[in-house]
């Protein structure tokens, strides 16, 4: 009876084995991926090509808008000088304009002190020493003088000291030069024509005689 049993569960037991050494190679065996077609690789390949060509563009413009910006950048620096200097010239014309825009009426205006002068010398002592309304004439003409050189100082006109000064081209102008013993060659004895100054300028040049060396 035993032996009858273990003949009828042999084929069954055989069969589990069998199916158990199956799975165990299977899964022994290595797996192979599928291969990929020669189409997807060309379009992957595509792909990349054109990433690389958009990645090559970008660099190019960034690199543009890089220069582009030091050039506003230098541009920017440079119109701070621009206007550094526009406003120093600004500043030194408007400072110009307002001590020599008087120029050339102040120079028109000289003539008033040159005639007040000639009057004030025209008149001789002894002629004031007999004449007390003469006398009067000359004190109302060194008055005005006063006030016509306090005026024109307000606007920087200032009389040039030229008697016993080196002549100097720039200030005055020679009229006539003589031998003066005692005197220093190239200096100033006699003053013609008084001179005047503008601020620092030369608003009129004084007419002078030089001792010849």
């Amino acid at each position: 009876m035993l032996h009858q049993v273990r003949r009828a569960a042999q084929p069954v037991v055989m069969q589990a084995f069998s199916a158990r050494a199956l799975i165990a190679c299977r899964l022994s065996a290595p797996r192979c991926s599928p291969a990929v077609p020669c189409s997807s690789r060309n379009a992957f390949c595509s792909i990349a090509g054109n990433d690389d060509a958009k990645l090559d563009e970008l660099r190019e413009k960034i690199a543009e808008a890089h220069a582009q910006i030091e050039e506003l950048i230098e541009k920017r620096v440079q119109c701070k000088k621009d206007s550094k200097q526009a406003a120093k010239r600004h500043t030194a014309d408007l400072e110009n304009e307002s001590k020599y825009g008087v120029t050339k009426f102040a120079r028109a205006m000289l003539q008033i002190p040159d005639n007040l002068e000639r009057a004030a010398g025209s008149v001789k002592e002894e002629d004031l020493a007999n004449d007390p309304e003469l006398r009067k004439l000359k004190d109302g003409v060194v008055k005005m003088q006063k006030i016509v050189e306090d005026a024109l100082k307000q606007f920087g006109v200032t009389e040039m000291k030229c008697e016993g000064a080196v002549f100097d081209p720039q200030h005055h102008e020679a009229m006539f030069a003589m031998e003066m013993p005692g005197k220093e060659p190239n200096t100033i004895f006699h003053v013609m024509e008084p001179g005047y100054m503008i601020h620092d300028r030369n608003l009129r040049a004084a007419k002078v005689g030089v001792v010849r060396g």
